[in-house]
């Protein structure tokens, strides 16, 4: 598989797999172990949408780098991209996936 990427871009899929999979893990656990309004019946999708959210939160956040100046730290613009797309915009992708997979689940658990 090929990734075209620059410096920290590489990190956009990885944030995205961790964030997904630990969300996919966690709802598990809880459905088995702690039960009631985890053991009930919702749709995947808002499982999916929580995950791209932290995912859209943890690029967002890392999506900049900060130096030190006298003391104050200052913006630093740097080229993180993957597929020539910046990591701002695809927290910025994430977050509307993460949007429509919540909203979707949500009509698929209470729309019946």
């Amino acid at each position: 598989m090929l990734f075209i990427y620059n410096k920290r871009g590489i990190l956009v899929p990885v944030y995205s797999a961790v964030s997904v999979l630990g969300t996919l893990i966690l709802n598990r656990i809880l459905k088995s172990q702690v039960g009631g309004i985890f053991a009930k019946e919702y749709d995947g999708q808002i499982v999916l949408g929580i995950g791209l959210f932290i995912a859209f939160v943890w690029t967002y956040l890392t999506s900049y780098d900060y130096v030190e100046v006298d003391g104050e730290k200052e913006r630093v613009h740097m080229n993180h991209h993957l597929f020539y797309i910046s990591n701002r915009l695809w927290s910025y992708i994430m977050l509307g996936g993460s949007l429509l997979a919540l909203a979707g689940g949500i009509l698929e658990t209470f729309g019946n």
